[in-house]
């Protein structure tokens, strides 16, 4: 459980107005001794506790912040449930219920924000987003939460910059993106280089550093191929066998890297490559190849929703990692959502989808 008794001493001090020479001669201790109880490099004597929260008129209790670390234990397991949620009404909520526990908490204002750039009218949200980032950037000492609300920001302001009724330019995008840190500051990539850490802890330091750079790689290859083609310029990511090579490409590395079949953190990824190669494969003219590939595309979506909810990776480079599929989504059905594209999404002619072959994968999904 965690004790909040140096903030909470602080707080109390700051309330009545009081200076730490002052309280310490109230209490007959030293003013090096409140100094150290506040900054909380050491406690008073535990007898010295009724005496302190008798002072302020305040119980142990609430001088130890024990209500408060109960309160942290209901946050922080709703934020996970949150984190785990991928439908939007789920989402919203419990993020009501954070806001109405805990509003000016960093962490669930980070979240609100995010929500609101996701789910909401993006003009609409404008004010708001910018209250919050403004809190963030000028109160919150997180650097981990100050950085994720700047890339929230960078990420609404480059969908808005497209509308030049905005007021938001592509320099001002850049001149953000530029003030960002670079890959090699990254937790994940700075916990791989401390060897001095257990060898678990090392092994699992390097397994979440190769997945997520096996996230960002396919990321940025994903939206090469389907942001650039936006771009005169560059019509070769315009021609489906530029995509197809790519995307084979990018599966070859899982292919690679998860030898076991347990795809992990790139689960979606690699379901929806195959997805994309089955539509891909029908605009460059082969049937057959579309078909097989949505295939496979089906079997995987099959394989990730009928997974227990914690695997074991046995690839040689993630071997003992464990992967918990609600990471993903614990709401993310792989099937239903594969069909949904499938049927409704891809670009493939009615035709092609009343195919013997087509049906029989679409009930591999059902």
């Amino acid at each position: 459980m965690n004790i909040y008794f140096s903030e909470n001493l602080k707080k109390f001090r700051i309330e009545s107005k009081l200076t730490q020479e002052a309280l310490a001669n109230q209490l007959g201790v030293s003013f090096q001794a409140v100094s150290k109880w506040e900054r909380g490099d050491s406690y008073p004597d535990i007898t010295m506790l009724p005496v302190i929260a008798s002072f302020f008129k305040v119980s142990v209790d609430d001088l130890l912040g024990v209500n408060r670390a109960e309160n942290e234990t209901e946050i922080a397991k709703l934020i996970e449930d949150y984190d785990n949620l991928t439908d939007a009404i789920l989402k919203k909520e419990i993020l009501d219920r954070l806001i109405e526990k805990a509003p000016n908490d960093f962490r669930i204002l980070l979240r609100e924000m995010s929500y609101l750039i996701h789910f909401e009218s993006k003009t609409e949200i404008l004010p708001r987003v910018h209250s919050i980032y403004e809190n963030i950037r000028q109160n919150c000492t997180s650097d981990k939460i100050r950085l994720s609300a700047k890339r929230h920001i960078a990420q609404l302001y480059e969908s808005l910059s497209q509308d030049k009724c905005n007021g938001i330019a592509i320099d001002d995008i850049e001149n953000m993106i530029n003030d960002f840190p670079s890959m090699l500051d990254t937790r994940e990539y700075l916990a791989t280089l401390f060897h001095h850490l257990t060898s678990d802890a090392h092994k699992q330091a390097c397994g979440e550093a190769i997945e997520k750079e096996l996230v960002l790689l396919d990321n940025t290859i994903s939206h090469m191929l389907f942001y650039m083609d936006r771009f005169e310029n560059e019509s070769q990511f315009k021609e489906p066998p530029y995509k197809i090579s790519a995307i084979e490409m990018m599966n070859e590395i899982y292919s690679k890297i998860y030898t076991d079949g347990n795809y992990g953190q790139n689960w979606r990824f690699i379901i929806y490559n195959y997805g994309h190669l089955g539509h891909l494969y029908f605009q460059a003219g082969n049937s057959q190849k579309a078909l097989d590939n949505l295939k496979i595309c089906a079997e995987l979506a099959k394989q990730f929703d009928n997974l227990p909810e914690v695997t074991t990776h046995t690839s040689m480079l993630l071997n003992g990692k464990k992967f918990n599929k609600n990471t993903l989504g614990s709401t993310y059905i792989a099937c239903s959502q594969m069909k949904r594209l499938i049927l409704e999404k891809y670009p493939l002619s009615v035709e092609f989808k009343n195919s013997h072959e087509f049906k029989e994968i679409i009930e591999i999904l059902n």
